[in-house]
């Protein structure tokens, strides 16, 4: 019997919250936006491939270690890579996936053949299921492997060749309407991971673009204290239809997260993709002034959109 995976996800597993608690894992905003997406893929019989545009903190890595260990821990002979782009994120993810075991419920637990640095691997009657996590840098990781799903985590700050390795890692995961393959990260520059991100938004691949501003995030945000907003802040609350709670949040975040560097906070909290892009890796150009038309354009087009015609030269 098939098992719904939101309703496994948010009634048998457990996360440590931002206050260090063990709390059963609830679906924020734009993670049910991001489930959805995949939701719809895997209803149409295709191949999940997704790629994830992110601001920090919303939730991205932990629904899909979930939806990754779901896979493992319901069924047997279902192989699960997770590459990230340092050790220390890789630990991180690792002890996600252990949490999620150690935290389930006995009698869903499925039994453990072998528990080792990086790797879990469930034990069936017909066959045995993994969850393996790596770190980037090897050329060599996942060639041998096959995996029905396969995480590319923080993939814009992968080191050396990382079309070459991503390039090996996704022939290890069969064109099948049961397997699923996510890259996500913050964005990094110009670099392939812009090159996979505009190919998607292009209808030029078969992965589909996810993005979520920081402004969807319901939990960013505070209680309004009265500021006057800035000409900035004016309009970015008009492009965005935000709030002033929203607004409230970002100065602190600003203030208090990013040592008052405004670039900063867009890079690591951006409001589109053009911004996360801009703003992020080593620019040329002055990515204020550049950020600034963009939005005047995006304005303006919006009461007086583009009618068809011809140039003539």
């Amino acid at each position: 019997m098939a098992i719904n995976t939101k309703k496994y996800i948010e009634q048998c597993l457990k996360i440590k919250n931002k206050k260090g608690e063990i709390v059963p894992l609830r679906l924020n905003t734009s993670q049910i936006k991001y489930y959805e997406a995949i939701r719809k893929q895997a209803q149409q019989g295709k191949p999940i491939r997704v790629i994830v545009l992110k601001a920090r903190q919303t939730g991205f890595s932990t629904l899909t270690e979930a939806m990754i260990f779901k896979s493992g821990a319901t069924a047997a002979n279902v192989s699960s890579g997770i590459v990230a782009h340092e050790a220390v994120a890789t630990d991180n993810l690792f002890r996600m996936s252990k949490r999620y075991y150690e935290c389930l419920d006995e009698d869903i637990r499925p039994a453990l053949l072998a528990r080792n640095a990086k790797e879990l691997i469930f034990s069936y009657a017909d066959g045995n299921s993994s969850i393996k996590c790596m770190t980037a840098g090897s050329g060599t990781i996942g060639r041998s492997d096959t995996f029905q799903n396969l995480h590319i985590s923080e993939y814009a700050f992968w080191a050396g060749n990382k079309a070459e390795l991503l390039g090996g890692l996704l022939q290890a995961v069969p064109d099948e309407p049961n397997t699923m393959v996510i890259i996500e990260s913050t964005a990094n520059g110009y670099d392939d991971y812009k090159k996979m991100w505009d190919q998607a938004v292009r209808g030029e691949s078969d992965f589909i673009p996810i993005f979520c501003p920081w402004w969807e995030h319901a939990e960013y945000s505070m209680p309004y204290t009265g500021f006057g907003l800035t000409t900035e802040e004016d309009d970015i609350k008009r492009l965005y239809g935000l709030t002033n709670d929203q607004l409230e949040w970002r100065r602190s975040t600003i203030r208090n997260k990013c040592a008052g560097n405004v670039d900063l906070f867009h890079q690591e909290y951006p409001a589109s993709p053009d911004e996360a892009f801009l703003m992020s890796g080593r620019p040329v150009f002055n990515n204020k002034l550049i950020m600034s038309r963009i939005a005047e354009l995006e304005e303006h087009y919006k009461a007086h959109p583009y009618d068809t015609g011809r140039v003539y030269f």
